[in-house]
């Protein structure tokens, strides 16, 4: 079983090991997280799909894996975000640091946790449809928090609001960053597993989410809702072992069969770390992927 990430960016003896645990996939699940609600794009939006054509499906019935992950214990209180001058003066990010960036699990009592990745081991399997994974910027924000995505699927920037967001995903190297237009979504592709940050140049350096892209063992994923539920389709039947993680949280694992025809239900339960274990957000910087 590979562990290719673990962003909850634990430290480990003296120095800081970024271990982004292994996290999570989906099989074909359609539902990207989260979606802006507008038309549906025109056939000429659609990302080129003979440039990378996905391998053949599996063959016959298959089954799949859905459940809820939750935070357990104590949810930490929220955390300091620096609203200087500068931050008071644009629109939106003083409320937004208050309101969003201090509270990084998005919650406030243990419960449901929204945006939690859930991937699962499947080496051997043919990749998954691909999908379109959108990350919308508000007026100083951007949602969701963590965005996971798959080496086949689109990444869809969106802008809800005018505010002039010059966007920049760091760690695809030399890439230049690109203003976002409310009617003229940007799309990239990435080409390698890893973790990525995502931000507006222009903004405040902790208004960021990472991405975090799967590799192909676990490029069968999903991301919680906003009440908490997963759920990943399209896999044969076996035994897998399924991941749940959120950043800032510990791992969970599970062994999970899977019955052809049929719905496994597998909850999970995370817990926040101690905040020495947690590395704040730091500026962002063009080094290449930081897992490569």
């Amino acid at each position: 079983m590979t562990h290719l990430f673990s962003s909850d960016f634990r430290r480990s003896g003296p120095g800081v090991t970024l271990a982004l645990s292994t996290w999570l996939a989906v099989a074909g699940c359609n539902r990207p997280t989260p979606e802006p609600t507008r038309p549906a794009p025109a056939a000429s939006d659609a990302p080129a799909a003979a440039a990378r054509p996905n391998a053949p499906r599996p063959v016959g019935a298959t089954g799949a894996v859905e459940g809820v992950v939750r935070l357990t214990g104590s949810v930490p209180p929220p955390r300091p975000v620096v609203i200087d001058a500068d931050v008071a003066r644009m629109r939106g990010c003083a409320e937004s640091a208050r309101g969003y960036y201090a509270n990084p699990f998005g919650i406030t009592a243990p419960g449901p946790l929204p945006a939690a990745l859930v991937s699962v081991d499947t080496r051997g399997l043919p990749a998954p449809p691909a999908r379109r994974r959108y990350a919308t910027f508000q007026d100083c924000s951007i949602e969701p928090r963590v965005l996971a995505m798959g080496l086949n699927d689109t990444l869809v920037l969106h802008a809800a609001t005018d505010a002039h967001h010059l966007t920049k995903v760091d760690g695809l190297g030399a890439t230049i960053a690109q203003m976002l237009m409310p009617a003229e979504d940007q799309e990239k592709r990435v080409q390698r597993p890893g973790r990525y940050i995502l931000h507006s140049v222009l903004f405040p350096h902790w208004m960021q989410t990472p991405i975090i892209v799967s590799p192909q063992i676990n490029w069968y994923y999903d991301q919680t809702n906003n009440e908490g539920r997963y759920r990943v389709e399209g896999l044969p039947a076996g035994t897998y072992t399924v991941h749940a993680w959120f950043p800032g949280a510990g791992t969970a694992d599970a062994s999970v069969t899977i019955t052809a025809g049929a719905t496994t239900q597998q909850d999970f339960a995370l817990t926040a770390l101690p905040p020495s274990e947690v590395r704040p957000p730091v500026a962002p910087a063009d080094a290449g992927p930081i897992i490569p």
